[in-house]
């Protein structure tokens, strides 16, 4: 396999295709390329269906898959709020690529998990890796995942949400010479190759972990025994001052996802926000749900801890070959989060070097936690690609 990525923040459409065209071909052999992703900002919707005609063109029979977006990740830059486009191309000789689309009544439609099997045509033995970009207005994003999580149990989805619109109908999804208002686009990718994922959820624990021993749905009465909100005093009370005050402006509580682990560390943790609390009974409730016997850690969030994670999610792959990424980040990122621009793009070059990479700032992330896909936010989530070994 190879791959190639380029970027661009030319605001003219015509140069800013010449621009991302132009590194690929010292990358990937002109006419071999097989599979490519797009990422446009909404500056260029008018012209996006000629944009994609010419890049799908220039890259011969390749599957293009893409969609609009608020800002770009690609090559070493991240570009937000101004014109830019983004492109990763691959040579994936081996590998069996099947594009899909759905909408909101094709979900509806699919009732059981065999039906997804003929909708998007690769089967669970098959160990697909899904990599997707929904349109959050018309389509049921949770549901969605919900479903290819029991049709396809430990199949990875990584992509993201389309980010370049604040109403219905502003989104365009991109495959091949077509282009969607609404759904869902992907592709579903067998065969030799391998997909590490990678989630960094930019938080870090505080306190240790506590099992839930009473509540309902979305409300924890009670941690360990005692009150949520009198162990949550507990673990105040042990905190430095920074990370005190950091608890009144940044709480989160992480979820395990996969309780027969024996110890409990980075990734093992679905990141929920707290939503409320009753001061009467000591009650939590958070975005999400935690069943009595679920175990769960209190945790913060802030530049010094995201760039700390991502770092500690990235490590285990600097020695694993990868030759290209995909890398969805989102629009709570960037300089939204640090001072200066680059960090996500900067932090995976720093330690996996000169590897292709493309993506977008997006309004949620799809990526695995504990086995299960899940729609992140305030996420990096990584799609890393390497052939398998030999033999």
């Amino acid at each position: 396999m190879r791959f190639a990525s380029s970027v661009t923040a030319a605001e003219d459409a015509e140069r800013a295709v010449d621009e991302l065209l132009g590194p690929i071909d010292a990358r990937v052999t002109p006419g071999m390329v097989d599979l490519a992703f797009l990422f446009v900002t909404k500056h260029f919707t008018e012209d996006l269906a000629d944009i994609a005609d010419r890049i799908g063109s220039a890259l011969g029979g390749a599957v293009l898959v893409g969609c609009t977006v608020e800002g770009t990740i690609g090559h070493d830059k991240e570009l937000e709020r101004v014109p830019s486009m983004s492109l990763l191309a691959a040579e994936m000789p081996d590998v069996v690529i099947r594009p899909f689309y759905m909408n909101q009544r094709d979900l509806e439609s699919i009732r059981r998990p065999p039906d997804w099997e003929r909708f998007v045509g690769v089967s669970p033995e098959s160990r697909p890796t899904f990599i997707a970009m929904s349109d959050p207005f018309r389509m049921a994003v949770h549901h969605l995942v919900d479903q290819l999580n029991d049709a396809y149990p430990s199949a990875p989805l990584i992509g993201g949400v389309a980010s370049a619109a604040r109403m219905p109908g502003q989104n365009r999804l991109i495959l091949n010479g077509d282009l969607f208002n609404e759904g869902t686009i992907g592709v579903a990718l067998t065969g030799r190759l391998i997909v590490e994922t990678a989630v960094s959820q930019g938080c870090r624990p505080i306190g240790k972990p506590f099992v839930v021993t009473g509540g309902e749905r979305n409300v924890i009465r009670q941690l360990g025994g005692r009150s949520s909100l009198e162990r949550l005093r507990d673990v105040l009370a042990g905190l430095p001052e920074k990370d005190e005050r950091l608890v009144r402006e940044s709480l989160f509580i992480g979820r395990v996802i996969d309780e027969y682990k024996d110890r409990f560390s980075r990734g093992d943790f679905l990141i929920h926000n707290i939503i409320g609390v009753d001061r009467r009974n000591g009650a939590i409730a958070i975005a999400g749900h935690a069943r009595v016997g679920t175990t769960v850690q209190f945790h913060v969030r802030d530049a010094a801890g995201a760039d700390e994670d991502l770092r500690a999610i990235l490590a285990p792959f600097t020695e694993t070959g990868v030759q290209g990424a995909l890398l969805f980040g989102c629009n709570g990122r960037g300089t939204r989060m640090w001072s200066e621009p680059g960090h996500d793009v900067g932090v995976f070059r720093e330690l996996l070097g000169d590897v292709p990479v493309a993506g977008f700032f997006c309004g949620g992330e799809f990526g695995p936690v504990g086995g299960r896909n899940f729609v992140h936010g305030f996420t990096a989530s990584l799609a890393l690609f390497h052939e398998p070994p030999d033999g």
